[in-house]
């Protein structure tokens, strides 16, 4: 499928970043705009196709970045034909790992960790490292884990590619990092700073803004789905992807054979595949007629009801992870079912916050789903498994 600007960006502004106001939202990407999954998929797999036409021989480990990116990262590998290891980097810090710090100097939140058990060998087994993001500015967020990796595991050669669905650096910069050994792939060019100035005014309307305190704890309908894979650390992307199947078959059973018109399946922060898989799953299976996914964010974004400004309402919320973060889900309305989908097994007030600005648009049907992890402190080297 051929892409354009106007099917892979909105411009939106910032809530009080100075350094960089403007944002790029992409309505195909199931974050921030609710999409159906399909729509997501189809994007993911025609980014795919480039980078196994690019690298038809070499096994790979792909990287995808928190928080935005995650999801995406992992639907463009459900379609790589040579990948052999996955792993998101991550923003939730546990003190039983050890991280690889760096930052990402423009962004709401400018520490980021990749977990590094099982990664020196990772990269002794594999031919190349891809390093998927939603949109590449400068690069330098991606360079810097790459610096890192590199110095860490001495490893000056490694070949490395920076794969995003947008790229808006210089011909200039490109053309430097590529003399170092990185290599780019994209759907789409992005000149730099594109029509930023159209959103440049666009003012802080408290009347699209809910500040959710709900003060009180929600009962709802709960499954949990036990699972040994946490994409935090390095997998087996196959291995992965069975479990995300077998997850979408758990919750369908859940949801027992009631056919819905519409569904909502709601991610949380960097746990976005899983809702990709499960939507992609009741749709194919014709268990809904509409599906829409997307998932709560760390990013503060001004909501508008200005014409063809992609967000029209903003939900302040407390973090299912943290009750001491703000985090933020937009455009909500009303469907037939809700199914919240989260790895925080935390029962904290951030879940009655979700629950409330669902419920205050009308919604009363609402599942929460849990992916809880076990063997958690099992050495991800062990379980890398061979290599085909």
């Amino acid at each position: 499928m051929q892409y354009s600007i106007e099917n892979l960006v909105r411009l939106a502004k910032r809530d009080n970043n100075l350094l960089r106001p403007y944002l790029y939202i992409n309505p195909l990407q199931g974050k921030h705009i609710p999409t159906n999954p399909k729509d997501v998929m189809d994007m993911c797999r025609t980014l795919a196709k480039m980078v196994n036409a690019a690298y038809p021989d070499d096994k790979l480990y792909v990287i995808g970045f928190a928080e935005t990116a995650t999801g995406i990262a992992a639907a463009v590998s459900h379609y790589l034909s040579k990948i052999v290891y996955y792993q998101n980097t991550t923003r939730e810090y546990r003190e039983d790992e050890e991280y690889l710090f760096f930052t990402e100097s423009h962004s709401h939140a400018t520490e980021q960790m990749l977990r590094v058990a099982g990664v020196r060998e990772c990269i002794r087994r594999v031919n190349r490292v891809i390093f998927i993001d939603d949109e590449v500015t400068t690069g330098s967020t991606i360079c810097k884990l790459i610096n890192v990796i590199k110095e860490k595991y001495d490893e000056p050669n490694l070949r490395c590619s920076i794969v995003s669905i947008l790229n808006s650096m210089p011909k200039e910069r490109i053309n430097l990092l590529k003399k170092k050994g990185i290599d780019f792939l994209y759907l789409m060019e992005l000149p730099f700073e594109y029509k930023i100035n159209s959103i440049m005014d666009v003012e802080y309307d408290e009347s699209k803004d809910t500040v959710i305190e709900s003060g009180r704890v929600d009962e709802v309908d709960e499954i949990e789905f036990l699972s040994d894979t946490n994409a935090r650390n390095i997998l087996n992307f196959k291995k992965y992807d069975e479990e995300n199947k077998r997850f979408a078959d758990f919750v369908k059973n859940a949801l027992r054979s009631k056919y819905y018109r519409d569904v909502l399946i709601l991610g949380t922060e960097e746990f976005m595949y899983p809702a990709f898989c499960l939507g992609d799953f009741l749709l194919k299976g014709n268990r809904v007629k509409e599906v829409r996914v997307h998932a709560t964010t760390r990013s503060p974004i001004i909501a508008s009801g200005l014409v063809n400004y992609p967000l029209f309402s903003r939900y302040c919320i407390k973090s299912l992870y943290d009750d001491s973060r703000v985090t933020y889900v937009y455009n909500l309305r009303e469907y037939e079912k809700v199914v919240i989908v989260t790895d925080a097994l935390n029962r904290n007030s951030g879940v009655s916050d979700l629950l409330h600005a669902l419920k205050s648009v009308g919604n009363k049907d609402i599942i929460l789903t849990r992916w809880h992890y076990i063997n958690e402190n099992a050495n991800p080297p062990a379980v890398l498994g061979r290599i085909e």
